[in-house]
């Protein structure tokens, strides 16, 4: 499998171009209502627990201060959205993800994936702030 993937994309730059043909928006609308089911559920309870008990949420670390649950929620969130709308750009960067490991060649040809995920989340998480914890006293 590793050499067909590497054979579709020989290079960075070969699938950073599939990428930008195919690659459609991922927004904080998609992802809005994950976030906020799991607030409600666990009563706003999100953070690490000496943090909150500190009683003021800065945006400056919250995401710092995040529970793993909550780490996981919203990330594996964003996850099943970025798939649902890029299934098979998803699938490209994650069949070139197992090839590099496999191979220990490669890992950068899909460096763009984990770049837009990793700014998306950021984002996301920066827009949660904004619309739920700001100015919140736990």
């Amino acid at each position: 499998m590793e050499t067909d993937i590497f054979e579709k994309f020989p290079d960075r730059e070969t699938f950073e171009q599939y990428w930008n043909e195919n690659y459609t928006l991922v927004t904080y609308e998609d992802v809005r209502s994950i976030y906020e089911e799991y607030i409600n559920s666990v009563s706003g309870h999100i953070f690490l627990s000496d943090y909150e008990e500190r009683g003021c949420i800065s945006k400056a670390d919250f995401k710092e201060n995040l529970s793993q649950e909550a780490q996981f929620v919203f990330e594996d969130g964003l996850t099943e959205v970025f798939y649902d709308k890029n299934p098979a750009l998803y699938e490209a960067a994650f069949a070139l993800y197992e090839a590099a490991e496999m191979t220990g060649e490669g890992a950068e040809r899909a460096q763009i994936f984990h770049a837009v995920f990793k700014g998306l989340y950021e984002t996301f998480l920066d827009r949660l702030f904004d619309d739920r914890i700001a100015g919140r006293q736990v």
